[in-house]
């Protein structure tokens, strides 16, 4: 099946949310030559859209519309914002320790951080992922190789327009990012080379990737109708399975046991105890799409959906409870910061009113 990058994305958007990981707030703009030019220093900044938020050892680091990159030394009470490469919105951001972090968004956009979020350095864009792409698929041979070869020069000829969406690093060195129509990358560097893997992942269709992760010792990446892939050779190789809902998943969590929780559109979520096998439904109490995850320090994971509410399912629960959220919104990321407290990216900016995040009742 020919992969068309050009289909639209209405038919794939369910909110606000959504249409801004994948058009962002100004996509016109940001679709026309901005990999080189950087995010402009405002005093609106810490009130715009945020997408992602993540723990860099003591420090927050948040990512979102414009380029903006905000961090916090104080666990969320004042925010600051730093100096970013690109301009395009930014969709998600994770460290792998104080120090090294990584950021993806619009136009191909990969940043790198090697001073906890302070200072960044763009290390791939969408005319670079582009070319990398053609050079690929112009020496492949075998079934399938023309119609990789013609993709490639379509993504080459429609310039860096389509966005990342998560990234993920096992260590310094090995990594990948995964996007819109299919795109992903993988690193054995630590992103000074990129190679791709699309044409190796069963997804003809080019259908969106929206969320990579790693469950012990496997990574899985979900997406648009019910996507599912699992890796269990450290990301070499890519198998197909079978998704207990043929509806978008926006997110990936591992539980603290290497258990999986997925979950997307309508509030459906899921946990899987076998690498992906088998899944269990879970109870999240309304319909409500959902937009991140998060694991605590205590093992349970919390869901945020769209209404602004906040879910934490306990380890072996599959109901979840309610977390009172002071200031509900349109959440878009969680981090839990050094002192404990839940930390909220938003499309109003960050949320960090003192919500000290209690550990779970044990299973009795």
């Amino acid at each position: 099946m020919r992969t068309s990058y050009t289909r639209p994305l209405t038919a794939f958007i369910a909110g606000a949310w959504v249409a801004t990981m994948l058009y962002g707030t100004s996509a016109v703009a940001q679709t026309s030559g901005l990999p080189e030019q950087p995010a402009i220093h405002s005093a609106m900044a810490t009130q715009s859209v945020m997408l992602s938020v993540a723990r860099a050892g003591q420090r927050l680091v948040a990512v979102g519309e414009r380029g903006f990159i905000l961090v916090s030394d104080d666990n969320g009470g004042h925010w600051k914002q730093v100096g970013s490469p690109v301009s395009m919105t930014l969709v998600k951001v994770r460290f792998i320790d104080a120090n090294l972090g990584w950021a993806v968004g619009h136009a191909g956009a990969v940043l790198h951080s090697r001073d906890g979020g302070l200072t960044w350095e763009k290390q791939l864009d969408g005319v670079q992922a582009a070319r990398i792409e053609l050079d690929q698929t112009s020496s492949e041979t075998g079934d399938g190789a023309a119609e990789h070869l013609e993709q490639a020069r379509q993504l080459v000829e429609e310039g860096p327009d389509k966005p990342f969406l998560d990234v993920l690093f096992q260590d310094a060195r090995h990594g990948w990012v995964v996007g819109a129509y299919g795109l992903a990358f993988v690193t054995h560097d630590g992103g000074a080379s990129w190679q791709s893997i699309r044409s190796s992942l069963d997804n003809p269709s080019g259908l969106h990737l929206y969320s990579i992760e790693q469950a012990g010792a496997d990574v899985f990446i979900a997406g648009e109708q019910g996507v599912l892939l699992r890796s269990s050779d450290k990301g070499q190789t890519f198998e197909p399975l079978t998704s207990p809902y043929e509806g978008t998943v926006f997110g990936l969590q591992a539980s603290a046991k290497h258990s999986l929780l997925m979950f997307g559109l309508r509030g459906k979520a899921f946990e899987s105890t076998d690498r992906g096998e088998t899944w269990q439904r879970l109870d999240t109490l309304e319909p409500v799409t959902l937009t991140s995850g998060l694991r605590l320090e205590d093992g349970s994971v919390l869901l945020a959906d769209e209404s602004g509410r906040v879910l934490r399912f306990a380890d072996g629960h599959d109901k979840a409870v309610t977390v009172p959220i002071p200031q509900p919104g349109y959440f878009t990321g969680m981090a839990q910061a050094a002192n404990g407290e839940l930390i909220i990216s938003s499309s109003r900016g960050m949320l960090s009113s003192a919500i000290q995040v209690e550990p779970s009742e044990p299973r009795q």
